[in-house]
């Protein structure tokens, strides 16, 4: 299920930092919390486990200004503002419980902040999902992060489409979130996923589609993190579309990436 936030605000201009993932994420806990601490605190905490691993179940966009075309001004200290209004913002999630805590937190306090600046939501929608088949075409909103680690490397490296292991990480992380959701095995379990880049847009980027994010830049907490950020065709079940459609695709989606939407 999907809901975007459409947000005003009062202010000739506002300014955020270019990368406001965790901003973002924030901001939900805390339209969460509105509605159920306990809920919230779960969340941030547990998650929904598998095993050893825990997963959030949901994702989220980038804050985008509403009307074609418009975008953000960029500066060199790594700050983004914009004097348009209003401002919209697409949220993700399979767990109706999820969805349902974030609209009665909005329904107790329609005003949010987003870093130092403070918005009023104006409305909440609904959105359609689409029939998943086994071959959709989408649009990463934010980049699509795999990585691995084996017994050699220090730190996890980086997966990139092209790369040894990059298709067999996605296609796993679907299936763990699956379980994680259903509590059982995907029935396309012992399939293959393929992944592939648009290649018109490859070719107008001139194969330039990695991404690299800071996340809490400037911090003592600061990490980098990249993926991939283009349009792809996927082939695989239609139950994993689903599952990377709704949670995001590939890890860390709790903190904003591998949000897409249907490349129409």
């Amino acid at each position: 299920m999907r809901i975007t936030l459409t947000l005003s605000h009062r202010k000739p201009s506002i300014t955020l930092p270019v990368n406001s993932y965790h901003l973002l994420s924030s901001l939900i806990y805390n339209i969460v919390d509105r509605s159920s601490s306990e809920f919230a605190e779960k969340l941030h905490a547990e998650g929904y486990r598998l095993q050893n691993k825990s997963f959030k179940l949901f994702t989220y966009s980038p804050l985008f200004i509403a009307g074609k075309g418009r975008k953000w001004s960029i500066h060199d200290d790594g700050r983004m503002s914009t004097h348009d209004n209003p401002l919209q913002f697409t949220i993700s999630s399979p767990k109706s419980e999820f969805i349902e805590h974030l609209v009665v937190g909005l329904l107790h306090e329609p005003i949010v902040r987003v870093g130092h600046e403070q918005f009023r939501v104006e409305t909440v929608r609904k959105l359609d999902p689409p029939r998943f088949t086994a071959d959709m075409r989408f649009v990463a909103l934010s980049p699509i992060v795999c990585k691995t680690k084996s017994d050699a490397d220090r730190y996890a490296q980086f997966l990139f489409p092209g790369d040894a292991g990059f298709e067999e990480k996605l296609f796993e992380n679907l299936t763990r979130k699956y379980e994680a959701l259903h509590g059982r095995s995907c029935a396309g379990d012992g399939t293959t996923l393929r992944f592939t880049i648009d290649p018109g847009y490859l070719q107008r980027r001139n194969g330039k589609v990695r991404k690299l994010v800071a996340i809490k830049e400037g911090s003592p907490d600061e990490t980098l993190v990249k993926g991939t950020l283009a349009p792809f065709r996927l082939e695989a079940p239609p139950e994993l579309m689903e599952i990377g459609y709704e949670c995001g695709f590939g890890e860390k989606n709790s903190q904003g990436f591998g949000m897409v939407k249907l490349d129409r």
